[in-house]
């Protein structure tokens, strides 16, 4: 079952485009899966993208309770807005307590991230490495937003940075420098003094997206979202369709679909939080305070 799951399970799924199915599927077999380590090897590495995918699944679930709280403020619906508050809080909690757990499954396959870099066998040893760095980054965020509920050490996140310059940047879709650069602008006391972290965030979104995944540009916007730089936030959901479709697009589908996801769930929050309801339909990469395109007219008499 495990040789199944790493051999033809994890491929299909990463290149799957339904992540409502992928969701099904990693809630309900993770559990499964994980009980053979009490007879044979523990599956630690599919354990470690499992728990990324599970944690974003109840992200989900959050974000639909923050777009009821936000209707319910524009509505001054105080009960209604605590309760959505309250609901989202508890889905955040879930979702930092399964990414944390699937850092701690990142330490177990590899090593604790810090000074010294593991040995990488493979191409897959490094995907998970790059994969259990963002469990432990979304683990903080989700952690701060649900008010602490699910107690994540602070400390991963330096950690988290010391790891990703284990990994090829131009190799891993610009991701690595993205997460390190994520964590020098919202960690107070890690800007380093010879770098230019915002510099080096807009050139990952950049690598990102013409290699084709979109991982840097869902860090940079989540990164701007939590210091109010709303207008960076809107700038990089405009620019959300300039992806270049290349092997990795495909064969990392389902990354991308989250990604997707993750970015109309920012355009969401903006749209709601200003006109009471979310994104029209086909207008991801619009805001409602754009400036109205001119409007060809046609003189009505020059037709008679």
């Amino acid at each position: 079952m495990i040789s199944y799951a790493e051999d033809q399970g994890v491929p299909y799924m990463l290149a799957a485009d339904d992540v409502a199915l992928s969701c099904s599927m990693v809630e309900s077999f993770t559990p499964f899966l994980l009980s053979f380590s009490q007879v044979t090897a523990p599956p630690d590495q599919l354990a470690i993208l499992f728990y990324l995918m599970a944690g974003n699944c109840t992200e989900f679930k959050a974000w639909e309770e923050e777009l009821r709280y936000l209707r319910a403020v524009y509505a001054k619906n105080s009960i209604e807005a605590q309760d959505a508050r309250i609901a989202q809080q508890r889905f955040l909690g879930l979702a930092a307590r399964r990414q944390l757990t699937g850092y701690h499954y990142l330490t177990k396959a590899f090593v604790e991230p810090g000074p010294e870099c593991p040995e990488f066998s493979s191409d897959n040893d490094e995907f998970y490495w790059l994969v259990g760095l963002i469990n432990g980054i979304q683990a903080i965020i989700n952690d701060i937003a649900s008010e602490g509920t699910a107690d994540v050490p602070m400390d991963i996140a330096t950690k988290v940075g010391r790891g990703a310059s284990c990994l090829n940047n131009e190799k891993w879709w610009g991701a690595p420098d993205a997460i390190q650069a994520a964590i020098w602008i919202t960690i107070p006391g890690n800007r380093p003094t010879d770098q230019n972290p915002e510099k080096i965030l807009d050139n990952s979104i950049h690598m990102g997206l013409e290699q084709g995944i979109r991982i840097p540009q869902v860090i940079a916007t989540q990164v701007y979202l939590g210091l109010g730089q709303i207008e960076q936030v809107k700038n990089i959901i405009r620019n959300h369709d300039r992806l270049k479709v290349t092997a990795a697009t495909q064969t990392h589908a389902i990354l991308n679909q989250v990604s997707n996801l993750q970015i109309q769930a920012i355009s969401d929050r903006l749209w709601t939080k200003a006109t009471g309801k979310r994104t029209p339909l086909g207008k991801l990469g619009t805001f409602w305070d754009d400036p109205k395109k001119a409007v060809e007219t046609i003189d009505i008499d020059e037709l008679l």
